[in-house]
């Protein structure tokens, strides 16, 4: 077990057994004020993720974690205290709760899926209103740059070293040099990091769907990496240790939900006010928030430019195999590279 990690606690650390609310980085705090009927429809829901068997392991947890914020609202709001009784109106109340949250379409879309999902399951008689009938904000995929400005990463960077969070700061550190997903992040290894300084590639073993990658250090990376490797080694970690997650069970899906919601409580206090006002030229305008993933677009932008000065017939592929994807497409999403102004006659 990482003693790195010892001060790493959950903002959710007082909800009952079962019920912590992973909240999305792109949502606000979720704050319970009925964690007693919270904990009743958790529990009831739970009832059925546990002896559920459909779909994919991966789509039922995010389900099962949807529902749950959506109990907490019900405790709320409504005051309900059995899951198979909600009604329509329950359900939109809530759709309008996340619009005006300023959740993405992408999350509103998936989280009312998963709430269909238990209440089917849940034996309700009830019907809840199609996405085409919900007037829900269309997903507008890629039309927005999503990386942080260098302002926000040294503020961020400085909230987190005050909190004492320095989980958080490691990954930051390893996600803004590396591109990682921050699963990846949580699932890195001191052993990682020897090899890497052997080698010279930093290998994700274990990336989306199961891919493996290797990352070509270049001399800011390798600089990253030995001085960590220095830091790791004299608190007595061993190779085989986590960077920032428990060796427990569990512990990286909990540092994972640490992290999320760091992000979620913390970003107001760092995050550029106005900042989807901002267009840089070349670039599409800046997303409205940020997030963990937002690092991740940066990453590649940064590795997009360098690659251009070296390498420039190879550069997107480069970035998208750096990235772990495989089509060009979604590459050409993390650049955000506005489209030339067509030239009048």
């Amino acid at each position: 077990m990482s003693d790195v990690n010892k001060t790493n606690t959950l903002e959710q650390a007082n909800a009952p057994p079962g019920t912590e609310l992973v909240i999305p980085e792109h949502l606000p705090p979720i704050k319970v004020m009925n964690p007693g009927l919270h904990k009743n429809l958790c529990e009831q829901v739970t009832s059925i993720y546990k002896y559920c068997n459909e779909l994919s392991f991966g789509t039922r947890k995010r389900h099962y974690e949807a529902t749950k914020r959506f109990c907490g609202f019900l405790a709320d709001n409504f005051r309900l205290q059995k899951f198979k009784n909600v009604e329509d109106r329950h359900f939109r109340a809530y759709v309008e709760y996340l619009i005006e949250s300023g959740a993405s379409p992408a999350t509103i879309q998936s989280d009312l899926s998963g709430i269909r999902f238990f209440h089917r399951l849940s034996g309700s008689k009830n019907k809840l209103s199609e996405n085409n009938c919900l007037d829900l904000p269309k997903r507008a995929v890629g039309v927005e740059n999503r990386a942080w400005l260098p302002e926000e990463k040294e503020k961020a960077r400085a909230v987190a070293e005050e909190m004492g969070r320095t989980d958080v700061v490691i990954a930051f550190d390893f996600i803004d040099a590396f591109g990682l997903r921050i699963e990846e992040m949580c699932r890195t290894k001191l052993e990682y990091l020897m090899s890497a300084l052997k080698n010279g590639q930093l290998v994700v073993p274990k990336g989306k769907g199961g891919q493996k990658r290797n990352i070509t250090l270049n001399p800011a990376q390798r600089a990253l990496i030995v001085r960590y490797v220095e830091y790791f080694q004299a608190r007595g970690l061993r190779p085989g240790d986590y960077l920032i997650s428990n060796s427990e069970k569990h512990g990286v899906l909990d540092e994972k939900r640490s992290l999320q919601n760091w992000m979620s409580y913390n970003r107001e206090k760092f995050m550029v006010k106005d900042r989807d006002k901002i267009v840089e030229e070349g670039k599409k305008k800046r997303h409205a928030t940020i997030s963990w993933h937002g690092l991740r677009h940066g990453y590649a932008q940064k590795t997009h430019e360098e690659a251009l000065k070296d390498n420039p017939r190879q550069a997107q592929k480069i970035v998208s195999e750096n990235l772990g994807h495989h089509r060009y497409k979604v590459t050409r999403i993390y650049l955000a590279e506005a489209k030339p102004k067509k030239k009048t006659k």
